[in-house]
């Protein structure tokens, strides 16, 4: 049986590495002996209450910080399912996500241990567990087939499902995303990162510190602490997806920063008109990768140069390049079964080693197998193989990072205009991918305020940005409204201001 061997692999970190800076965050450092220490401390603890919780689901509920770090390796160790739950959850989708999971045990700050009073969970904090430090063993390694990561997104339903990796496909993972950097990252870099550690923000921690780099954490989007690190060269590179980069270049509007090395992208969509405003702020640096749930990024890759010498002839393609596929991914297009040639738009399917082990939705866990992930993205292959996005199979809404089904925010405004349809969809935006638009049928007047009031139900980033009224909704043969066309007629009838705080403005 293969086993991953995460304490050799941890016990090299601290002893090359030792008091060097691994992780900061507000002020405070963490060194690689002492995240280390911490993380053994807590692997210690878990394996010690009970020996069978390997390949068993253990939640996290952290915000950005140094406990998120040190959990995240503790878990790894521990050689359990680290499974990380965003901390701007909805207090039912979290129960959700608990249940869906079958986590037993959560960990998490003090201050939000009221969120799971009545779910069936036993809760650790990490101001009890901060101060425990023991050494770690080398010899500790975890079943290469055993569950080892456990990611939310969204289900065609719009409830959150479950993607499961292995601890083999996250450590290969790893390597990968090692071996596609634009350059080894060596002690004293630092990437900084600022979107949720439960999600993609972590992939790169551990790509960095792996080489004695290290990390700034920031808990969201700082503009001015991020404006000072950019000043004093304190960090070399920086993730950001395009939701991010559209508030720094509208926040540091007219400056140049020149002390960045590199930007790494992903996420969604970077739109032509947003690259050539970063572009001039922070030079040809832009760095994309795809990346899905299903499969650990990296799956393409677009290197700066690659980068700049596309968005350079942008205009003229049939779509948006993700790059190259990364080792070992295997990407097809297909046409319901039929494969796609060279430049002809289809479904994007996916393969590689480090792919997920499965979903689970509420009937359960669902294995993969050996075929190939249809992903419900339409892009093509150019004949060198570079991969071009085109748009989403389906009514997917990708706004600020997120995925978000129309379907479910639609049940949740059901009602709230007195029998008159309503249709949701996103509306392109530069700064956040797309915004979440509620569009209701000749609805009463106080319709936007009794939806906005419903929509307070959902998790933040599902709550329309803008409640807008049409006098009828475009429909198809079946009497289905047609989300293509009621685009088509908010363009018609209304401006976009876009913005930090959109809104939309009729026209006349």
């Amino acid at each position: 049986m293969t086993v991953v061997p995460w304490g050799h692999d941890f016990a090299a970190l601290a002893e090359r590495y030792g008091s060097a800076p691994a992780v900061r965050h507000h002020g405070r450092s963490c060194s690689f002996a002492e995240l280390m220490d911490r993380a053994t401390a807590l692997a210690r603890q878990l394996r010690g209450e009970d020996m069978a919780i390997v390949g068993k689901p253990v939640a996290t509920f952290l915000r950005n910080g140094l406990p998120a770090v040190w959990a995240s390796y503790g878990i790894m160790l521990s050689g359990a399912c680290e499974t990380a739950l965003n901390p701007g959850l909805a207090d039912a989708e979290l129960a959700h996500c608990i249940g869906l999971a079958g986590a037993h045990l959560v960990i998490t700050e003090r201050a939000a241990t009221a969120r799971f009073r009545d779910l069936p969970v036993r809760v650790l904090t990490v101001e009890d567990l901060e101060d425990a430090r023991a050494p770690i063993d080398p010899t500790v390694a975890a079943p290469g087939d055993a569950w080892g990561k456990l990611i939310f997104t969204s289900g065609t339903t719009g409830r959150p499902k479950g993607i499961v990796h292995s601890h083999q496909g996250r450590w290969l993972a790893n390597l990968i995303l090692r071996a596609h950097l634009p350059f080894v990252p060596q002690p004293g870099n630092r990437v900084l990162l600022m979107t949720p550690f439960s999600h993609g923000a972590s992939l790169l921690t551990y790509a960095f510190l792996d080489h004695g780099a290290s990390v700034e954490l920031l808990d969201g989007v700082a503009v001015e602490r991020v404006r000072e690190l950019l000043e004093r060269r304190a960090v070399d590179c920086v993730f950001a997806p395009p939701t991010v980069l559209a508030k720094l270049v509208a926040a540091f509007e007219g400056a140049r920063f020149d002390g960045l090395r590199t930007i790494f992208c992903g996420t969604a969509t970077l739109t032509p008109a947003l690259y050539r405003k970063v572009r001039a702020m922070f030079g040809p640096i832009v760095r994309v990768t795809y990346g899905k749930s299903e499969i650990f990024n990296p799956i393409t890759v677009l290197q700066p140069d690659d980068c700049d010498a596309f968005y350079r002839r942008a205009d003229d393609t049939g779509g948006v390049s993700l790059g190259w596929a990364a080792t070992g991914v295997e990407i097809e297009i297909r046409d319901g079964a039929r494969r796609c040639a060279p430049g002809e738009p289809g479904e994007i399917l996916l393969r590689a080693r480090h792919m997920m082990l499965g979903e689970i939705d509420a009937a359960g866990f669902h294995p993969i197998g050996d075929g190939f992930h249809a992903t419900g993205d339409v892009g093509c292959l150019t004949p060198s193989g570079e991969l071009l996005f085109h748009g989403r199979a389906h009514d997917v809404i990708k706004s600020g990072g997120y995925k978000i089904y129309p379907e479910e925010i639609e049940s949740a405004l059901a009602g709230t205009a007195d029998g008159s349809a309503i249709a949701v969809v996103g509306v392109a935006s530069d700064y956040w991918g797309q915004i979440v638009v509620a569009v209701a049928e000749t609805p009463p007047a106080d319709w936007p305020a009794r939806a906005a009031a419903a929509a307070g139900s959902l998790t933040r980033f599902k709550q329309p940005r803008a409640f807008l009224a049409l006098p009828a909704l475009p429909r198809g043969g079946q009497d289905k409204v047609q989300r293509a066309r009621v685009l088509d007629a908010i363009a018609d009838r209304f401006r976009l201001l876009d913005g930090p705080h959109p809104r939309f403005e009729a026209l006349v």
